[in-house]
């Protein structure tokens, strides 16, 4: 199954967002993804745009991308992408907003998440600094 065919596949109105190559994400954020082969990024959904209308999904902490990745040696599949501050006092936010897409891609999106899952490679959730990286180490989140 391709990442363009799982989106299709999904519920309204996740369905109808699906985008050629990197065009779903924000062109700020798009220079922040970059694969070394051409063609390895076959899709993009801008999740967090697509739900956020939807009144079950407008106070949640959604995530902000999907995107299809095809390595050069291997099967498609789905690589989630959060740009977001990267802050000692913003990583709880992120957690939040990765607990809510495991729970969303498990309950909505099957082929999405088979997609996330099947992949060999240990990158299927991407948290992008949006300004520099502030993480203060051992430091509790508050």
């Amino acid at each position: 199954m391709t990442f363009k065919d799982a989106v299709l596949k999904t519920p309204s109105p996740v369905n109808r967002a699906y985008k050629k190559g990197k065009q779903a994400l924000e062109n700020k954020h798009r220079k922040l993804v970059n694969c070394n082969g051409p063609g390895q990024i076959t899709g993009s959904l801008a999740l967090d745009s697509a739900l956020k209308q939807e009144p079950t999904y407008a106070n949640q902490p959604r995530w902000d991308y999907g995107l299809g990745y095809k390595p050069q040696n291997g099967q498609e599949q789905a690589v989630w992408i959060e740009v977001h501050s990267a802050h000692t006092n913003k990583v709880s936010t992120v957690l939040e907003k990765l607990q809510w897409l495991e729970d969303w891609l498990n309950a909505h999106a099957s082929q999405l998440n088979q997609l996330t899952q099947s992949g060999n490679s240990r990158i299927r959730y991407v948290w992008i600094a949006s300004k520099g990286v502030h993480i203060t180490p051992n430091r509790q989140d508050n």
